[in-house]
């Protein structure tokens, strides 16, 4: 089985902005944050570990991740147009880099099986994605709490069983146009 090195969080989500633009279909910020949860269930499922250096939330329209959604909430609900970039100084000099995955350690292979599978999440509706995430065990079971801000971060198996239960729709025949 091959190694996963854990990438940060904005790396993954500039990733995913990049291939969605790339293909003409942008990404919300709710959209992006379904997908994100998403990829790391598929990566919990097939790898046996998380591809995403961070935690996801319960919220209300489903998983968070937080640092991503701070960084792309002024968009609102429309399609974020450029990724997250980071600031940094050097010998009195300003220089601003988008935040890359780290692919180093992650072979052609799964790199490209990476991009497949960010290609078919971004065909899914949006509220497609809230809408599986609410009928699984992992947010149904704790809507109350979620609705009282009380709800405990999802747990990695909780987001590899989310993904394992609706696998077939999210990745197989059923989602191509």
């Amino acid at each position: 089985m091959e190694s996963i090195e854990l990438q940060k969080p904005l790396a993954v989500a500039n990733f995913v902005i990049e291939i969605a633009k790339e293909k003409g279909n942008p990404v919300t910020n709710l959209k992006l944050q379904k997908i994100l949860f998403f990829l790391q269930g598929y990566f919990l499922s097939n790898y046996g570990a998380p591809l995403i250096d961070g935690s996801f939330s319960k919220w209300r329209y489903g998983p968070v991740e937080e640092k991503v959604y701070q960084s792309f909430k002024n968009y609102g609900a429309t399609p974020i147009n450029s990724e997250f970039k980071e600031a940094s100084i050097d010998r009195g000099i300003i220089y601003v880099n988008p935040v890359r995955m780290n692919i180093t350690e992650l072979s052609d292979n799964l790199m490209s099986e990476l991009k497949e599978l960010v290609e078919k999440l971004i065909n899914i509706e949006p509220w497609e994605l809230v809408d599986i995430t609410h009928r699984h065990s992992s947010w149904k079971n704790y809507e109350d709490e979620i609705h009282s801000f009380e709800a405990e971060d999802y747990t990695n198996e909780e987001i590899e069983s989310c993904f394992i239960d609706n696998e077939k729709f999210l990745i197989g025949e059923e989602n191509e146009k």
